[in-house]
Parts: structure tokens; sequence; C-alpha cells
């Protein structure tokens, strides 16, 4: 049976010059004697795993960073984080690096910072929420940690409350949203996924190609994929921001892992040319919202 499919994929795909090959030595009574393939062989895909986790954790350790307090006036960058709700912890970090970080250099910031020890203080009633996270880093490269909203300007490490939006000039509260303004939809990620899914479908159905049903490889992939995706939306929730290093080469091995059940599980290589497009596409889409969304 198994046979009678093989001579079916044979005569729809005659350049599978190594299905072929596997036929005719079965038709011989020989057994075939496959080339070795380091990467090909399970040591060599498990290899490769491992080594795309060792960069991701090394990269995700040598993104932790320690802030301390400035005592220099001049300041080398400021950097932004939107706060998108009520929690008290800091999440923004010194460097672009991470995901939701904008620097925000701008005239208006860097006089405001500049002369920071200058504005009067304030004693709000609550510290309810915090539209803006700030990092002043100096050329020293010490740090200064800073809280905006509508109502007060709040240095976290001096614990000090300075006028917010609403006294400040309107330069600085649009350099913060202009900055911050969202380049790429992030709906729109889902959609084109969906899109591209939906072609390759199209195309398996008019083509009348018949994907395999049974991949334990598949099984596999799906459950590493879910449970990397869960750890990933925890930590982006409720630890920290996410290191744009360490999401790409993230994103590079879910790719793999995309492709490794379909690799292992078939063997037209019309399928296989597909599936590599649809995969490259759906890699190069991700990391183009990570970078530009």
């Amino acid at each position: 049976m198994k046979l009678d499919n093989q001579f079916k994929q044979l005569q729809n795909h005659p350049e599978n010059e190594r299905l072929q090959q596997e036929i005719r030595a079965k038709l011989d009574g020989k057994n075939v004697k496959k080339p070795w393939n380091l990467l090909g062989s399970p040591l060599g895909e498990w290899s490769f795993v491992l080594v795309f986790v060792v960069l991701a954790s090394f990269l995700l350790v040598t993104s932790l960073n320690d802030t301390n307090q400035a005592t220099s006036d001049s300041i080398k960058a400021i950097y932004s984080y939107k706060s998108s709700g009520s929690s008290d912890d800091f999440r923004a970090k010194p460097s672009t690096n991470y995901i939701g970080m904008e620097n925000v250099t701008t005239d208006s910031l860097l006089f405001l910072f500049e002369n920071i020890d200058e504005l009067p203080s304030v004693d709000p009633q609550t510290k309810q929420y915090t539209d803006y996270q700030l990092i002043v880093v100096y050329e020293n490269g010490e740090q200064r940690r800073f809280e905006l909203d509508d109502y007060y300007l709040y240095d976290v490490d001096q614990d000090l409350f300075y006028p917010g939006f609403n006294q400040l000039p309107q330069a600085v509260y649009y350099d913060l949203r202009n900055v911050h303004f969202v380049k790429l939809p992030i709906i729109l990620l889902p959609v084109l996924i969906l899109v591209v899914t939906g072609a390759v479908s199209l195309f398996y159905s008019r083509r009348k190609i018949e994907l395999p049903r049974h991949n334990q490889s598949l099984y596999v992939a799906t459950a590493i994929y879910v449970l990397v995706m869960i750890a990933v939306f925890y930590y982006a929730l409720n630890i920290g921001l996410l290191y744009r290093p360490f999401i790409f080469v993230l994103i590079l091995l879910l790719g793999y892992i995309m492709w490794w059940p379909i690799k292992r599980g078939t063997t037209n290589p019309t399928i296989l040319r597909v599936e590599k497009l649809k995969i490259i596409v759906i890699v190069l889409s991700v990391i183009a919202f990570l970078f530009w969304g």
C-alpha cells in the first residue's frame, strides 16, 4: 500500500529523484542506503534548535540593565515608554532595543529635563496612572527615571512631583505622542497570516493536493509553539518589556519549528516548496511588525 502511494507520487512528480531511487531499490529487494546529513538527522535538528535556545537565552540575560541615580547635567539621550495601565511597576528601559521603547531626545524634552530642578514641586492628591515612563541617560552613563501624565511629572528616584502635561509646553506632549504613533497596526498581522494561509489552502484545493494527515512531528511542533507563545505573552504582561534581538531569534526558531514537521511528514516537492514560501512570508511579516509596528 505504501509502495502504491509512492508510485502515485512519482507519477505526479517525476522530478523527485530520491523517491525514484527508493522505489527502484525496493523493487530490487535492496536496502536503501541514505546519505548521512547532519542537519537532516535527529541529532543535527536538535543541535540546531539548541543553538537558537542558547543564543536567545544569552540575549535575554544580557538585556538586563541596572538604573542608577544621575549626578551629571549633560544629557545623552531620553527614552520613553507609553504605559497602558495603572501598574506601579516601572517598565521602561534605557534602549530602543526593547519593544515599546522610543528615543525622544527632542528639543522640548531636552529643555525640560535640563531645567528640571527649576520647576516648582507639586503635591498631587493621588497617583493613579501614568501616560509615559521616561529614562534620562546622562553622558557619564547614569540614569534618572520619570513618570509623566496630565497632572504630574514624577521623579521616581528622588520621589518628587513636578507639574504635568497641563502646565508644560504643548511641544512636550506632541513630541511624545508623535514618536509613539503606531506605524503598522498590529491587527493587520493576524489578517495577513489568515490571507496567506487561505491562499495556500486554495492552491492545494485547486491542484487537488492532499496534505499528510497523520504526522506526530506536527503535534510536537504545535505543543512547543503554544508553550513558547504562552511564555512570551506571560513575560510581556507580568515581567517586563521584550528584548528585540531575543524575539528576533525566537521568531527564527519558531519558523524552523513550523518547517520541521512538514519536512519530516511529506516528500511531495510541491508541498515542500509552498509551505516553505508560506513560512518565509509569515516570518518576514512578524519581523516587519516587530521593528516597524
